[in-house]
């Protein structure tokens, strides 16, 4: 969809950058500007600077630097034009319907499934008021849940049929792909489809904003050899290791609490919120992942852990303790009476006994101190020890090396040990810490003529025009993994910023390039460096070349890319001759076109190899549909390559006279 630049300007004048920021960086005044804590790169000292005056953000550590668009666009992984759309629907200002610049379809898909999956969520919560929903509806009344807390964590029900939803979905213009992009349909081998939830409570798995991007169904009627919970499959829109539920409802009330209270499961969450903790969130279907925790750390400094009483509520909590600690989070735990969850204890004692236990959370090395006292560790001089030094591998890790000191000291006192016997320990440990190998993605080997990456490749990183028959198999997926170089198509991308009147505008609006499309490091970064600099300096070309910042060899590498393409001067107006004219839309169209054939290269041999090592007779079915559909759309756009982008017959524009 290209928006119109009056609407782009509108959105950039009347979003409130402070505000709209301040939902993700904690911000403080400081006299004009606000300052936090970058939320791109880890750091301890305040180096990100808003000014509400200029409607801009920068941060003076890594760089980044942009408008309100740029922010929730690299924030929350948008596309300009989402984020565009996303910002206008908040704002009330309404976009007129055009059609999208979407070439390799990709924008188009992702759209259809979240539609799919919103129309999914509002059926979901129609049936519960159904009478063949009221065996769910009679769940939610026994967990206790309000009206208004069904309604505002869209819980639902899914009909005892096989085919209901598809049904329902296929009358309302959706495709098969549609419905297999939003995981709400698996595909047998015979290809024929059904519905993946069928009979249970239903659970809506919101992003950060809101949007539904997958569900959590638990089963409502014991049957012999059903899970508890069925959740939607990793798809175009749903990453089970980036969402923690609840969040979108959550954040608020941990950036004002400055903690965020984690739970274990999606019925914790709700009725957490249902007697007031709206600080709560749950890990979505995975255990808690560094990427967890480094979302939480965006709206809070601590973490505070409210997990079941159970043995495997116990391992959970020392689980996630590492993992919010080498995130930079305070951790405080919740100590259950035995036998209870949050839930329960909710239900059967009362908000108040809640609060109690949250109030009297203690720091974890108390915790871990007391734990080790539960399993039996008093008297056992050995598995103390071990439980110690795997405590100090945890301090170890913690970000803040002016933290690590009193951490040794409380844990010295914890566990009645001599605080510089723990301080050796530690320096012992840290030395010990063997240098990472070198990244295979950044080394070179050279090209074997005979591989995928051959220079007749779309993957070669040597190739100036791209493939000519882009008919590689699955097994090249291993040779399209973040390379080292800068890919061909990537380059072709770079020169348009580089060279053409307005081409990063043309990229970001127009075709909702950024960082995320470039497959390899070093042209994410070059990009990133671009789109900065471009909106910074009217010249971006004059700016790269005599940027004394900008390190030699980025420098030359970038102006390597622009020998001999430049665009025509413009002093050539003052002589009665016919200016050449350049047209850069089939030269972006076609880098884009490769650039998604080699994810889709990549993108298949991961799942063949991910088929391999699974057991579930459906879940292979549905790799393999979704291989099927990649191998479909990767033949298309060789198709595309061949027929639709004929060899160049002019170069570049000529070189710059001078």
């Amino acid at each position: 969809m290209r928006i119109p630049e009056h609407i782009i300007e509108q959105v950039r004048e009347q979003a409130d950058i402070v505000e709209i920021i301040g939902e993700h960086v904690r911000l403080k005044k400081a006299g004009r500007n606000y300052l936090g804590l970058c939320p791109f790169h880890n750091e301890k000292t305040p180096s990100f600077n808003v000014n509400p005056d200029k409607g801009i953000y920068k941060c003076f550590g890594c760089g980044k630097a942009g408008n309100v668009i740029t922010f929730v666009s690299e924030h929350q992984k948008l596309t300009f034009v989402d984020t565009v759309r996303s910002l206008a629907q908040r704002l009330g200002i309404v976009i007129p319907d055009e059609e999208r610049d979407d070439p390799t379809g990709m924008h188009a898909r992702r759209d259809a499934a979240l539609a799919a999956l919103r129309e999914a969520a509002t059926v979901y919560s129609a049936n519960v008021q159904s009478g063949s929903g009221g065996v769910a509806q009679a769940y939610f009344d026994r967990r206790g849940f309000s009206a208004d807390v069904i309604a505002a964590f869209q819980l639902g029900y899914s009909a005892e049929s096989w085919d209901a939803m598809l049904n329902h979905l296929h009358a309302n213009g959706y495709s098969n792909e549609n419905i297999v992009d939003a995981g709400l349909a698996v595909v047998r081998e015979d290809g024929r489809m059904y519905d993946r939830f069928r009979g249970r409570a239903m659970f809506a798995l919101c992003d950060d904003v809101g949007r539904v991007i997958g569900f959590s169904a638990r089963i409502l009627q014991d049957v012999p050899g059903q899970p508890k919970y069925i959740n939607s499959p990793q798809s175009l829109v749903y990453d089970k290791s980036r969402v923690l539920y609840g969040l979108h409802l959550a954040k608020r009330a941990i950036r004002e609490a400055n903690t965020a209270l984690l739970v274990e499961g999606q019925a914790d969450v709700v009725t957490m919120h249902q007697h007031g903790f709206t600080a709560a969130i749950a890990s979505s279907g995975t255990a808690f992942t560094p990427t967890h925790a480094g979302i939480i750390k965006r709206y809070a400094e601590s973490v505070t852990l409210v997990f079941d009483a159970d043995e495997a509520g116990q391992n959970a909590t020392t689980r996630s303790i590492e993992v919010a600690l080498a995130a930079g989070l305070d951790v405080r735990v919740v100590t259950m009476p035995h036998g209870t969850d949050p839930d329960s204890l909710l239900r059967d004692e009362g908000r108040q006994a809640m609060k109690d236990l949250i109030d009297d959370a203690i720091p974890w090395i108390a915790w871990q101190a007391q734990r080790a006292a539960a399993i039996g560790l008093v008297n056992d001089p050995l598995g103390r020890s071990k439980m110690v030094r795997t405590m100090l591998q945890w301090v170890r890790n913690v970000p803040d090396a002016l933290q690590r000191p009193f951490l040794v000291r409380e844990l010295a006192e914890a566990f009645r040990l001599d605080e510089r016997l723990l301080m050796d320990e530690l320096q012992g440990l840290r030395q010990a810490v063997p240098t990472a190998p070198p990244s295979p993605t950044s080394q070179t080997s050279p090209t074997n003529p005979t591989s995928p990456t051959s220079p007749t490749s779309p993957a070669s990183p040597t190739s100036s025009t791209g493939p000519t028959s882009p008919t590689g198999n699955s097994g090249a997926a291993s040779s399209t993994a973040p390379a080292a170089r800068v890919l061909p198509p990537e380059r072709e991308l770079l020169r348009v910023a580089l060279c053409v009147d307005h081409g990063m505008e043309i990229l970001l609006h127009t075709y909702d390039v950024s960082a995320e499309t470039f497959i390899s490091e070093r042209g994410r970064m070059l990009f990133t460096k671009v789109m900065i600099a471009s909106e910074e300096h009217p010249d971006v070309l004059h700016f790269v070349a005599n940027d004394p910042l900008l390190p030699e060899d980025e420098r030359n590498e970038l102006l390597g890319m622009v020998d001999n393409t430049a665009i025509p001067s413009k002093k050539w107006l003052d002589f009665d001759v016919e200016i050449p004219t350049f047209d850069a839309e089939p030269v972006i169209r076609a880098a884009l076109t490769q650039l998604r054939f080699l994810m889709l290269t990549e993108r298949i041999g991961e799942l063949q190899r991910l088929a391999e090592t699974i057991a579930d007779l459906d879940e292979r079915q549905r790799i393999h549909a979704q291989m099927l559909t990649m191998i479909t759309e990767r033949r298309q756009l060789s198709v595309f390559f061949t027929e639709t982008i004929p060899p160049p017959t002019e170069p570049w524009p000529a070189a710059d006279p001078q």
